[in-house]
């Protein structure tokens, strides 16, 4: 049995010694290469440092102003569109029939002409009732007669007064009798030519007409006669737009009507600002309840003044509206923002004596003169308020 056993113990060895030697030995795994390589790598924070002397600081007017947590109104912004303002747009009749007339020495009337108020657009010359046309026909026969027997008269009286048979007052009463008869004549044939839409302003001269006026200031939209027409009693003559104000409608959803508080005012802009950096003010008005039950939105209206044409009624705008919750936020000077080329905001903290670090922050929105950070230096931080624009032209090279 001892012997058997040795047997198999003898086997195991040599398999053993067999398998170690067919065994490779293990490769060395060389280190996976690095996806990317980023060579000379500096912070954004190392490149933006700038020290100043105490004359070069006085000379760009540097001065700072600390970072601010303050309570500030919430806000959202919204679409809008610019609307005429309710009674400020009308469209111009003709209060009688009438032939119209331009205004004398006045320019003529065009769409996109502005206007102001009681300025005079058209002067109506009224027409006369169809008996009238009788009436001056019938004088212009009558008148007719009469030159003519004044006429014959008066070469009655000539050849008398030749003949010697007659006296020097009856030639002059004849005379007389016929310059009347002429005056006569010549009158009913210029109502006659008036009548008949001969030469208007030739045939008006001296008489006497209804002046029309703008009864609002604004911008002609629309014109639908000419001077020479005639025209009935409540014939539309144009259509004026009153630009200043305009209102401003605000679709909101009526989820979020609650959250606004519409007694404060709003700031109108473009579109493409987004945080109202350049805004105008637009006064909340009092105007009818109006919402869209398809698209779930109630409206609100504001009042913008517009003396200089900027918005044209249709025009969809920004709107940000003040909301009733307020929120801690950080505020700075809006001078202490400064805007690289690719739209980027940035401010100067001040780091040390003579030294301002260029920080990149991130706009919420301005509020008149604070900007509102939605991130930036902490509170009590401070930034340079005045002269940041100097000391962005300085870290470029374009400085004073």
């Amino acid at each position: 049995m001892m012997g058997t056993l040795g047997k198999y113990l003898c086997l195991i060895a040599v398999m053993a010694a067999l398998w170690g030697c067919n065994k490779k030995p293990a490769s060395k795994r060389e280190p996976a290469a690095k996806p990317a390589t980023v060579q000379n790598a500096v912070k954004e924070a190392d490149l933006t440092t700038i020290t100043l002397t105490s004359e070069a600081e006085s000379r760009l007017g540097i001065a700072t102003a600390a970072v601010e947590s303050r309570p500030v109104d919430r806000v959202r912004t919204f679409g809008g569109e610019v609307v005429p303002v309710s009674g400020r747009s009308v469209t111009v009749s003709a209060p009688l029939a009438g032939t119209l007339l331009a205004v004398d020495g006045g320019s003529a009337l065009a769409a996109g002409k502005q206007v102001t108020k009681d300025r005079p657009l058209y002067r109506l010359l009224l027409a006369l009732p169809e008996q009238d046309l009788l009436s001056v026909q019938e004088a212009i026969s009558l008148g007719k007669i009469e030159y003519d027997l004044a006429q014959a008269k008066v070469k009655r009286a000539q050849q008398l007064r030749e003949d010697k048979a007659g006296s020097i007052r009856e030639l002059e009463d004849a005379q007389a009798q016929l310059a009347v008869a002429q005056a006569s004549l010549e009158t009913a044939r210029a109502r006659l030519e008036l009548l008949k839409k001969g030469d208007l302003d030739t045939a008006a001269e001296g008489l006497s007409a209804l002046t029309i006026k703008s009864p609002v200031e604004g911008v002609i939209q629309e014109v639908y006669v000419a001077p020479g027409q005639t025209v009935t009693g409540a014939t539309p003559l144009l259509s004026i737009l009153g630009v200043d104000p305009v209102w401003i409608r605000v679709p909101v959803y009526v989820g979020d009507v609650q959250t606004i508080d519409s007694k404060k005012p709003a700031r109108v802009h473009s579109l493409a600002d987004l945080t109202a950096a350049e805004a105008r003010t637009a006064q909340p008005v009092a105007a009818p309840f109006r919402a869209d039950p398809a698209s779930v939105t109630a409206d609100l209206f504001y009042e913008l003044p517009n003396a200089d044409l900027s918005y044209r009624p249709g025009q969809r705008v920004g709107v940000t509206v003040a909301l009733t919750a307020t929120a801690p936020s950080l505020v700075v000077p809006y001078s202490a923002v400064v805007y690289d080329m690719y739209g980027g905001a940035w401010v100067y903290q001040s780091t040390g004596p003579h030294v301002y670090a260029r920080q990149r922050v991130e706009l919420h929105h301005v509020l008149g003169d604070l900007a509102v950070l939605s991130r930036g230096p902490a509170a009590g931080a401070k930034v340079v308020g005045a002269g940041a624009a100097e000391l962005f032209g300085t870290e470029f090279g374009v400085g004073k």
